[in-house]
Order: structure tokens, then sequence, then C-alpha cells
């Protein structure tokens, strides 16, 4: 998919969304696949983000799962230490990211969340 506004454009095929259960996550998981991107969402409480699987979102058991062969991770969780496990932790997304794909962390960790994630930033980069 590729996306054209105020002079630039870009080649999306696919978005991992970690932490897709919250009041934002929900809305921005939901407006991306409105957009026509392909969204796979996981939330550690798998109920609050299955809402998503009505707009066409694919709702993921695990977060490698979700990021397998995504273009773009994104994080929206409730601090660093959920950051670290889900990046990094068991099924983790770092360990299935193909290089070329770009993390984008929005949750509210500092930086500690990607200082202390020794594998994401070579995985992703």
């Amino acid at each position: 998919m590729a996306l054209v506004g105020s002079g630039y454009v870009c080649a999306v095929m696919g978005v991992a969304f970690l932490g897709a259960g919250g009041t934002m996550g929900l809305a921005m998981a939901r407006n991306l696949a409105g957009a026509g991107i392909d969204v796979r969402a996981w939330n550690r409480t798998r109920e609050k983000a299955e809402p998503l699987a009505d707009d066409g979102v694919a709702v993921a058991d695990t977060p490698g799962e979700a990021a397998g062969g995504a273009d773009v991770v994104l994080t929206m969780l409730s601090d660093a230490d959920a950051v670290i496990a889900v990046m990094d932790g068991d099924d983790g997304a770092a360990g299935v990211v193909e290089g070329g794909a770009t993390w984008l962390q929005m949750s509210t960790s500092g930086s500690r969340a990607r200082s202390a994630a020794p594998n994401s930033p070579s995985a992703m980069s």
C-alpha cells in the first residue's frame, strides 16, 4: 500500500500493532486498517483487541506472530518492562522481524526500553 500526502510517498505493506487493546491502540489500529493497511494486532489481554477483527485486523496470539513479516512494528505499551518483554521475551517480536523493518516505539517508557532491549536494534535495522 502506498500512502501519499504532503509531498511524500511511503510504501507500507504490513503493520504489527503491539498493545492494540487500549484506548489509543484500538483507535490507531482501526484507523490504519481503515486506510487499507494490513494490520496484525496483539494485546496482552487478547479479548481487548478482538473487536478489531470486525475492522479486518488479524488478532494474533503472540507478539512474534503479529510481527512476522511486518514492515512496521508499532509498540503502544504501558511501560519499559512491557516493551522489553514484548520485543525480546518468549515469542517476542524482535526475533522474527526481517531486516529493514521499522520499529515505532510509542509507549511511555523513555529510552530505557530501547537500550535494555539489545536484540531489537540489530534485528530491526
